[in-house]
């Protein structure tokens, strides 16, 4: 019998978290907690920055709003002010945790009223209503093709700055002017992530778009040596590929 209660509360101890190799195991639900929790929005700083409670500042993940002077910056900013001072928001981190200014990097949500509502995520309206831009850097690529199809949908109808201001087509594409050789000529398997939200495709040295593909690693994209490789990661093979025969 003292054997038996002896076990049982070393099974008791493990358990609960107390012991394992040696080592107190003791699991911090703090960040959990932070992340799942309702905040404050005590100031909009810009059209994508913004402050909650306990001095944290929050940079808007995927989209980036004019800069103070440029055309349209007052209107994202006046938007934001509008749209989000005095309410609660929920967010959402994807990989990264911060940038080189110590703001958060998040996804930005409104809880709806409702139960059976939608919640209003804010990251992806900035982009649809022509405020914003998208700023897509890998490896927070989590909601990349939503926001491509939200910002090509705003400029098709001319919202916002896409209708305001002289937006430059090089500005918009800047990011992808990094281009990557391949590691090796055994891997030119080209895997690209489509900003008009076409998805994430592959394409085969023989595709008609092949040499016009730039692979940019910031954003997600890559070589690869198989066409397994590819399907693996999450690519497609392209249908332009399937048009040469």
């Amino acid at each position: 019998m003292k054997n038996k209660s002896i076990i049982s509360l070393i099974l008791a101890i493990l358990l609960s978290g107390g012991v394992v190799g040696g080592y107190k195991v003791v699991r911090d639900n703090r960040a959990d907690t932070f992340e799942n929790s309702i905040h404050s929005v005590v100031y909009v700083v810009d059209g994508d920055t913004i402050d909650i409670e306990n001095d944290v500042r929050i940079r808007f993940l995927g989209v980036d709003t004019p800069e103070r002077g440029a055309c349209y910056y007052d209107e994202a900013k006046v938007f934001l002010e509008d749209l989000l001072e005095g309410k609660d928001i929920r967010i959402e981190k994807d990989i990264s945790g911060s940038d080189r200014y110590d703001r958060l990097l998040r996804y930005v949500y409104i809880p709806a009223d409702d139960p059976q509502d939608d919640d209003t995520f804010v990251n992806e309206k900035l982009l649809r209503l022509g405020f914003a831009r998208t700023f897509a850097i890998a490896p927070d690529n989590r909601y990349r093709d939503l926001f491509a199809s939200a910002q090509e949908e705003a400029k098709k109808k001319s919202r916002g700055m896409w209708g305001a201001c002289d937006v430059k087509e090089k500005d918009t594409q800047a990011l992808r002017e990094n281009d990557t050789l391949p590691p090796s000529e055994d891997c030119i398997i080209k895997g690209n992530i489509s900003e008009k939200g076409y998805g994430k495709n592959y394409f085969l040295e023989f595709c008609p778009n092949y040499n016009r593909i730039k692979i940019d690693p910031r954003k997600g994209e890559q070589y690869f040596c198989t066409e397994k490789q590819a399907q693996k990661a999450g690519f497609t093979r392209s249908a332009s590929c399937d048009n040469t025969f």
